[in-house]
This record gives structure tokens, C-alpha cells and sequence, in this order.
């Protein structure tokens, strides 16, 4: 588990105790990443007493290994998204307005987070990825996006001015935290119909409203171990002079790459969690095309590290009621890899939602749009690889995860087992290093 380049010379977050009574609170936030400590951070302002219950530490998980590159550039998604929803160019606007949002909070409260506003490109490396790029282009043009399609070094690009990067741990940092924050609390136990928590120690948390904002739901209600999956990806940092912007590819394996002070973050290969194949170290391919493609040394690389995110199969987040049966239990997850924008946008329609605000962009991210149907064929394809899981761990002497008994792999170059099925991560002994299950091995 390689700490990423923004967390080797980053004193932390603080020091948070751990909740050892029972609690009584306005808005309970179950997990303190980036989704988490904002919808707290909305929530505060407002005038609610609210607290936040991280398993680990607050910010030390996905959030930690963030590339924090904030562009509405997110692949060729408004291709597929255009051909679904009429809300396409909504999600764009969506990712505009959370980036407005990042520079008023920075400026409101002088955050010094190496915050740049770059330029953000999407490009192809291929004839087949020029094909996609042009009508990525056209739909995006249609929806009325502020994009242009230029040429590069890199050949062909869809180009969007005024984006962003910076680094989003110190921006968490600066982060006014007006609300309890409670560290090494893992919740175990969600008892809505009394609108009731339970941690793993016996604490009961009793709040009017909750809102779940882990990477995946640990959950069983509304059945989101069917509708997403985790997905992971590879990143290096090596020297290298600064980029004029960020970049991003069309093809699904194409690499991507933002600048941070002398070295650039390139990262790739992204794949199902627990899909991995056994005999490709991901980190020597991505040290490979460092060398090839930006004449890098061995010397020159410096950190090395994995993220994890959770996927839908429309490519859009999950913000909002949990289920009519329950309309005081809020979700916020399934970031596809984009969620830096995603956790802003998403935590302001949460918590207006509490506040009963308006809020444009509700319908967007509502988790009752109408998802499985319009997306059946990704559903049946990753319920299958799911399915085939479970089977082995029935069938084959294999570690089951502690979530629904999926059968677990090891990963030989982390030295961790993965599940297939939802990316649960146990150390070689067995110990819970990520959710959704909530147990270790026995």
C-alpha cells in the first residue's frame, strides 16, 4: 500500500478521536473521505450539528491517492451519456459549477492547496481512438459544451479552457471543520428504521438524518452490490519538466497525466478489481511507457501507487435518498474515477437535499433515475464475472470475503487478497484493509 506523491510530504490531517459512547447528533456522515468531509462542510454552514465516522483515518484511503485533476473532460462518457439520459449536458454543466465552487472555498477561506487553472485535453492514440475523439466532439458540441477540437503534439484533441488541478489533501486541510470528526470508527450495523448506527465497539449513534459517502456502500439495502463495481488503477510520479495541461485518453487503456511541481503523475491499465492478471507487474508497463514515450529514467521515478474507485455502468455518480422506505438515508458514491468534481457536485445536492434547497442538478445524480434497465447489458456482463466469483469460493479451496463470500484472489505484487466481485482488500494475514466488507478474514 505506497503512499502517492501528495502524501509523502504531507504532515496529515490531524489527529481525531475515536468514539467511545453513544452519540446523538443532527446529520451522521458515514466515512471521512473528500464526499464525506464536504457534505459535513455544507451541512455545518448551514447551521447542523453534524459528525463524521471514518473506519481509518479521515482522508487516508481513495481520497489520499487522488490524482485531483478537476476537468469535465472524463472520457468519451457524453457519447454514451447522450445516447441515455437527456440530462448529458447538464453533467457537464455539473462538473463546471463544482469546479466554480473548488476556487470560491479556496478563495473564501485562503486554502493553499497548489491550486493551478490549466488547460484539460482529451486525445486519442489511435485511428480507432481519432474516430472516437470526432464524435465525442460532435455530441459534445450539440450539448452546447465549451470545448474545442484542436491539433497537439499529441495529435488530435478535444480542448477545455479554465480547468484545474491541485493537491486535495492540503485543500481538506484548509477545509473549515466545524463538525465532530470521530477516526478508527467503523460502522457495522445500520438500523434505519430507527435512524440508528452501530459501531464495531457497541456504540449506538442515533441522527435524523445519515448519509453513507464510503467508496462502496457497505450496505445490502437497495441491492448497490449489483449496480457497481470497483474498479483500479496504477500511477507513478517521475521527473519531468511541467505540462501545459492535464490529459486524458478516449481508448480504455490509454494513459493520463497532470504535472505536480517537477514531476508528472502518469497513471493507467485500469481494471475490474480482483481481475488482475497474474503475470503483468502493472508498475514496470507504466515505467515502461515513461521511459518510451517521455525519456525517463530509473532514477528518475519517485513514488509508485494504486487507486481504487467505485464504477456504475452509466458513468455516473450516485447523490441522493437511499429509497422511498427510507427517505432520511442519503448516498453519495460511484465517482468513476472523477471524483474530485464528482464529491463537490455531489455533496451540495446531498445536503440541500437535508436542507430543503433546491438543487438543479438533483435529478442528475438521483440513485432512482431509471439505471438498470437503460444500462442492462454492462449490468448482466459484470453480474456474470460477479457470479463466477461466488461460484469458486462454493467449488475451490479459496478464501471467501467477508461481504457476500465471494471468492478472493491474490495479488502477488501488493501482497493482498482482492475480491472480485466488490474490491474488498485483506493484508497476506487476513486483516480488512478496504470495504465494503466490514470484517477481516477468519
Amino acid at each position: 500500500m505506497n503512499k502517492s506523491i501528495f502524501e509523502k510530504d504531507f504532515e496529515g490531517l490531524g489527529e481525531y478521536p475515536k468514539l467511545d459512547q453513544d452519540a446523538d447528533v443532527d446529520v451522521a456522515v458515514v466515512g471521512g473521505g473528500v464526499a464525506g468531509l464536504l457534505c459535513a462542510y455544507h451541512l455545518a454552514k448551514d447551521g447542523y450539528k453534524v459528525a463524521v465516522f471514518e473506519a481509518g483515518r479521515i482522508g487516508a484511503a481513495t481520497t489520499a491517492k487522488s490524482t485531483a485533476t478537476l476537468t469535465a473532460l472524463q472520457s468519451p462518457m457524453y457519447t454514451k451519456l447522450a445516447k441515455k439520459y437527456k440530462f448529458a449536458g447538464d453533467y457537464f454543466e455539473a462538473q463546471k459549477e463544482a469546479l466554480k465552487m473548488y476556487r470560491q472555498v479556496i478563495d473564501e477561506h485562503s486554502i493553499d492547496c497548489d491550486f493551478e487553472t490549466k488547460l484539460a485535453y482529451l486525445y486519442a492514440s489511435n485511428k480507432k481512438g481519432v474516430k472516437k475523439l470526432n464524435k465525442e466532439y460532435k455530441v459534445m458540441k450539440s450539448l452546447g459544451c465549451d470545448v474545442e477540437y484542436v491539433q497537439s503534439d499529441y495529435g488530435p484533441v478535444i480542448k477545455a479552457a479554465e480547468q484545474g488541478q491541485f493537491n486535495l489533501l492540503k485543500f481538506l486541510k484548509g477545509l473549515p471543520k466545524d463538525f465532530e470528526i470521530y477516526e478508527n470508527t467503523r460502522i457495522v450495523n445500520f438500523i434505519f428504521k430507527e435512524n440508528k448506527l452501530r459501531t464495531e465497539n457497541g456504540q449506538t449513534i442515533k441522527a435524523n438524518k445519515i448519509i453513507i459517502a464510503t467508496r462502496f456502500p457497505t450496505i445490502l439495502n437497495n441491492k448497490y452490490f449489483l449496480k457497481m463495481y470497483q474498479a483500479k488503477s496504477y500511477v507513478i510520479s517521475f521527473k519531468h519538466p511541467p505540462l501545459e495541461g492535464i490529459y486524458s485518453g478516449v481508448e480504455d487503456d490509454a494513459l493520463y497525466m497532470r504535472s505536480y511541481g517537477d514531476y508528472m503523475v502518469l497513471g493507467g491499465f485500469d481494471h475490474r478489481a480482483g481481475r488482475h492478471k497474474k503475470k503483468v507487474n502493472y508498475y514496470d508497463k507504466l515505467k515502461a511507457s515513461a521511459r518510451e514515450l517521455f525519456g525517463a529514467k530509473e532514477e528518475d521515478i519517485k513514488d509508485s501507487w494504486s487507486a481504487m474507485d467505485s464504477v456504475t455502468y452509466d458513468a455516473v455518480p450516485f447523490a441522493g435518498t437511499l429509497s422511498k422506505k427510507f427517505p432520511d438515508v442519503f448516498v453519495i458514491t460511484g465517482f468513476n474515477e472523477w471524483g474530485v468534481l464528482n464529491s463537490m457536485i455531489c455533496s451540495r445536492v446531498v445536503s440541500n437535499c437535508i436542507a430543503d434547497k433546491d438543487d438543479r442538478f438533483k435529478t442528475i445524480f438521483s440513485p432512482r433515475r431509471h439505471y438498470c434497465r437503460k444500462n442492462f447489458g454492462s449490468f448482466l456482463h459484470h453480474a456474470m464475472i460477479a457470479s463466477w466469483a461466488w461460484v469458486c469460493s462454493l467449488f475451490r479451496v479459496r478464501r471467501a470475503c467477508r461481504h457476500i463470500g465471494c471468492g478472493l484472489r491474490y495479488n502477488r505484487i501488493e501482497n493482498v487478497y482482492e475480491c472480485p466481485c466488490h474490491g474488498s482488500r485483506y493484508d497476506k494475514n487476513g486483516k480488512l484493509l478496504d470495504g465494503p466488507a466490514t470484517k477481516c478474514l477468519k
